[in-house]
């Protein structure tokens, strides 16, 4: 008769509440082996595999926490470890993208299991038949354990059995198959070099989110397409039809055929002087006078300038500059008396009296 895996227990009252737990439920070099030599793609174990059915059993809730630690295992038949050795050996052989799948393979889906235990674990063990209910009791180093049927599939069963055996070398039941699956684990150097898994919702949901991505793109551009038209519209000319310009926008077209008149160019206005700058002005003038009247010009200067010294207009009579205000030249032409010149002056120098 084959038991289940709810079917033992570490107290002989058994439980109607079972709980669900995970064969493989950490990932490490035993996850990286099963999808190696099992024909997965890296990380697709737990991506896909790990809550499904082929890796979740039903338990006592006393015997959970034994699977999280290691401390029991259920175990394929002979026959199906040599199966499973022969499978792993033609993974290994071959390409890397000619591998199969365990999960397709038919021969490898069910199996009868034995339950090895960790030496080290020495607490009774309790069996419920599955149909009578009789409850039997397993004392250590648990020979008469039964056979048990199980829902996983016998792979994820040796990567969990091989974990065991690693830890204890010792635990019964030893099979000299499962520790050769186990050296050819230890050969696993084509890890790293699997594609990595994509789910096909990722997949999907990528591909949808471009799609979203490209129709709102397009809804925008048409959005822009029917503003930038309503916009023309409204600002379209309102002269007839019959001028050329009349489907130009206004603002356009005023650039580039003007024909208005210019606008006139501000007239700058002359800047008065100031009551101080009149009267600065006009003290500088008569103290300029006063110097000339104290120099002694005769009558014989009178004559050489007249004779010698051709008189310019503009620039050395004071009365005829340009620089001086209205106001200095009021003052000047009230004294009657001219401003000297340099030219003037320097020729007095130079020739006697």
């Amino acid at each position: 008769m084959l038991y289940r895996a709810e079917d033992f227990s570490l107290s002989d009252t058994f439980s109607t509440d079972d709980i669900q737990v995970s064969v493989v439920y950490s990932q490490g070099p035993t996850v990286q082996d099963l999808e190696s030599f099992g024909g997965l793609h890296r990380h697709e174990f737990f991506r896909k595999l790990q809550r499904s059915q082929l890796n979740t059993l039903k338990v006592q809730p006393d015997v959970a926490n034994l699977f999280g630690r290691a401390a029991v295992a259920f175990i394929p038949a002979e026959r199906t470890l040599v199966d499973i050795l022969e499978f792993y050996k033609m993974n290994h052989i071959c390409p890397i993208s000619e591998r199969k799948r365990f999960d397709e393979v038919p021969h490898l889906q069910t199996s009868t299991y034995t339950l090895g235990v960790d030496p080290y674990f020495k607490r009774d063990l309790f069996t419920r038949h599955p149909l009578t209910g009789k409850v039997t009791r397993h004392r250590h180093p648990y020979t008469a354990l039964p056979k048990f049927t199980l829902p996983i599939h016998p792979c994820i069963a040796v990567a969990t059995a091989i974990f065991l055996i690693d830890l204890c070398s010792d635990a019964p039941p030893i099979s000299d198959t499962l520790l050769a699956i186990g050296r050819l684990h230890a050969f696993n150097s084509f890890w790293a070099r699997i594609p990595k898994y994509s789910s096909a919702k990722s997949v999907t949901s990528t591909s949808s989110t471009r799609s979203s991505s490209s129709s709102n793109s397009s809804q925008s551009s048409v959005s822009s397409r029917s503003h930038c038209s309503t916009q023309s519209s409204h600002t379209s000319c309102s002269s007839p039809s019959s001028s050329p310009n009349a489907s130009c926008p206004e603002k356009r077209r005023r650039d580039i055929d003007f024909t208005g008149t210019p606008p006139r160019a501000t007239k700058i206005q002359r800047r008065e002087p100031s009551a101080a700058s009149v009267s600065l002005v006009a003290k500088t003038s008569s103290s300029n006078c006063a110097k000339v009247t104290k120099r002694p010009l005769g009558h014989d200067h009178c004559n050489i300038r007249s004779a010698h010294s051709p008189r310019v207009i503009g620039s050395t009579d004071p009365r005829n500059c340009s620089h001086h205000s209205p106001v200095s030249k009021k003052l000047l032409q009230r004294r009657c008396i001219p401003a000297p010149s340099r030219r003037i002056d320097s020729l007095h120098r130079h020739i006697p009296v």
